[in-house]
């Protein structure tokens, strides 16, 4: 692959490179909005930035509009619960604003260094928001792919990647009807992943004006050196993008007043984590997080010394010698973006799951969420916007753990896992979270709760263990813990479980019978992806054979969150069994399992307590032992 070395020329000369230099492959044909041109479905905005030209967009044979919902028709005390048509089926139009940018592009100068609002609009006037623009900078290799392993990644990716896609039901600040916001970060482990792969057009039918914003990752977004003036780009990336909303989103038939985040795996981490910061209050009214926890251990570094020497790491693995941590700062500013990608990928990990992630820096993070949570019943500390919160997790959202090492075997199986690997597994883990203390009992707990002890031979069941295992430990555990502690610090709070099986009652399934309810499946259906013509999806979704359940636990899962982004309460007015709210001692969450129209209760069950014995062994056991550990040593 060509690697550009113009960023570095630039940078030598004083010069910013203007869009839309691609620094990946600099021979190849730029694709640029700039290059598009209109056509007669396309419609233009007016901002104050300058005008954006969009496309509007037919998605045929939904059983909806924008405006009228046929869930909406069914009483809640109703016997024979049959929804009430709008019509058979309908076209609806939806107009999509794609690779808008929101920030000046953060290269050259402004390379690891807080985004810079935008203001102007590049290029020639109007700006041709017809194509999607880059991804963020990721190494395109280590991105699990849903299907196949080998998947090749469908979009450019570049450092210029501070943009956002806006799907609309009506692109007009004078319409008589405004929508709520959704504002969508992506996950992928603050390390890969784009607000591409993940078209808004069919939740935007729903009602909602959708929004998805690439933010910078890996070392380009949370490199550090521990302090408060350094790092946490990505994290100052997603809030532009909320101020960037406030500012426009009016002039795209949506309501500022009326702004949900929403976000998956990295994305809910993030999410939960603009709560606590006070300089990102009064951007949102709610919050989502799907698949992830601002309190794991797993997602943030909650100590800056651990970030300042993942920095140093990473300059030595790039030649940057220098003894002084600015000049070693410096000298990776000089190094390209391919350079700077398989050198991090090169480095040891010691700690945690990945090198550079959010950083508890005392400005942009003020505390460690934990502390922050436990600290707020007793008085001693506030949460900035301690707002309404909606949270949930996949019954087998570990997979994506074991999606990424491509030494396990066959997507289709998987079955080089054994019980030795599992211990390998699990010892590392144990060093990665600094259980320097009493190591091999913690060890073996682990181990021994998730051994599958019938019969050792059968790699099905020990991977299937397995998987439970790293749902447990990544997900269900802090997710309960978040639940609860957002709940006891004065939110109203929402949990469910997605145990859906995308691809039942169909005559085959898309995903091989080892994998149930996967990482992204949430995703799928709030995407509205069993609806989505096969054109607008991204190209590894594009054969998946959709069943006639999955569309209607899709249009279920999209329902609850329009409410919720409507209402800040995602309940069902037609369903037979109101939606509790979670509290401290009384962890009542929707078991979500629904595939027919036959019975609108069947939607789910509230249920409580969630696996409350695993969520128990990671949450207070494993802690309790290093507590008393350290209490006999004192």
């Amino acid at each position: 692959m060509l690697i550009s070395y113009a960023l570095l020329f630039c940078a030598a000369h004083g010069q910013i490179p203007t869009r839309p230099y691609n620094i990946w492959n600099p021979l190849e044909s730029t694709t640029s909005q700039e290059t598009s041109r209109a056509g007669n479905s396309d419609i233009m905005v007016k901002l104050s930035i300058g005008t954006v030209v969009g496309k509007n967009v037919l998605i045929p044979n939904l059983p909806w509009t924008a405006n009228h919902d046929p869930l909406e028709q069914i009483p809640r005390d109703r016997d024979h619960s049959e929804p009430d048509p709008v019509s058979n089926l309908n076209d609806v139009s939806v107009f999509e604003f794609l690779g808008v940018p929101y920030a000046e592009p953060p290269i050259s100068q402004r390379r690891f260094k807080p985004p810079q609002q935008l203001v102007e609009l590049p290029g020639d006037q109007p700006y041709l928001a017809l194509n999607y623009a880059p991804s963020c900078a990721q190494d395109v290799e280590d991105s699990p792919g849903s299907y196949t392993v080998n998947d090749p990644y469908q979009f450019v990716v570049d450092e210029d990647c501070l943009y956002l896609n806006i799907f609309t039901p009506s692109a007009s600040s004078a319409a008589q009807l405004v929508y709520p916001v959704i504002v969508f970060f992506h996950g992928g482990n603050f390390q890969t992943g784009s607000a591409n792969e993940w078209p808004g057009h069919v939740l935007a039918s729903r009602g909602i004006v959708v929004v998805t914003a690439n933010y910078r990752l890996g070392p380009f977004g949370f490199m550090s050196l521990g302090d408060s003036e350094t790092g946490n780009y990505g994290f100052l990336d997603q809030r532009l993008a909320l101020q960037f909303v406030q500012q426009h989103i009016a002039a795209f038939g949506g309501d500022p007043q009326a702004v949900t985040i929403v976000g998956h795996d990295a994305g809910a981490v993030s999410a939960g984590l603009h709560m606590f910061s006070p300089f990102s209050k009064n951007l949102f009214r709610a919050v989502a997080a799907m698949s992830g926890a601002d309190v794991s251990y797993h997602s943030t570094i909650g100590k800056p010394a651990l970030s300042f020497n993942n920095t140093m790491k990473l300059g030595r693995y790039l030649g940057c010698v220098q003894l002084i941590a600015e000049e070693i700062w410096n000298c990776i500013h000089t190094k390209s973006t391919n350079d700077i990608l398989t050198a991090t990928k090169t480095i040891p990990i010691e700690y945690n799951r990945y090198l550079f992630m959010p950083t508890v820096d005392g400005k942009q993070l003020p505390a460690n969420p934990y502390w922050i949570l436990n600290a707020v019943p007793l008085g001693e500390a506030n949460i900035a916007s301690p707002v309404p919160y909606l949270t949930g997790l996949n019954m087998q959202d570990g997979s994506e753990v074991i999606l990424e090492d491509r030494t396990l075997g066959e997507f289709n199986d998987f079955l080089l896992i054994d019980q030795k690997y599992i211990e390998g597994f699990v010892l590392e883990y144990a060093f990665r979270h600094n259980y320097t203390m009493n190591r091999e009992a913690i060890v073996e707990a682990i181990i021994s709760r998730y051994k599958y002890y019938p019969d050792p031979s059968k790699t099905e069941k020990i991977r299937d263990k397995f998987i439970q295992l790293l749902t447990d430990a990544y997900y269900t555990a802090p997710i309960s813990l978040s639940a609860r502690l957002h709940s006891a610090s004065g939110s109203r709070v929402f949990m469910y479980v997605n145990n859906y099986v995308i691809g039942q009652n169909g005559n085959r399934r898309s995903f091989p019978s080892w994998l149930k309810v996967c990482h992204d499946c949430d995703l799928y259906l709030l995407f509205g992806f069993p609806f989505m013509p096969k054109n607008l999806l991204p190209k590894r979704h594009a054969d998946v054979s959709w069943t006639a359940s999955d569309r209607n636990a899709s249009q279920l899962f999209m329902f609850i969150y329009r409410q919720f982004a409507r209402n800040m309460n995602p309940d069902f007015p037609f369903s037979k069994v109101s939606w509790t709210p979670l509290e401290p001692r009384t962890h009542w969450y929707l078991d979500f399992n629904y595939s027919s129209w036959d019975d609108m209760s069947a939607a789910g069950k509230i249920s409580r307590d969630y696996r409350w014995e695993d969520v128990a062994f990671w949450n207070h056991y494993i802690p309790s032992v290093l507590f008393v550990i350290k209490r006999c040593l004192s």
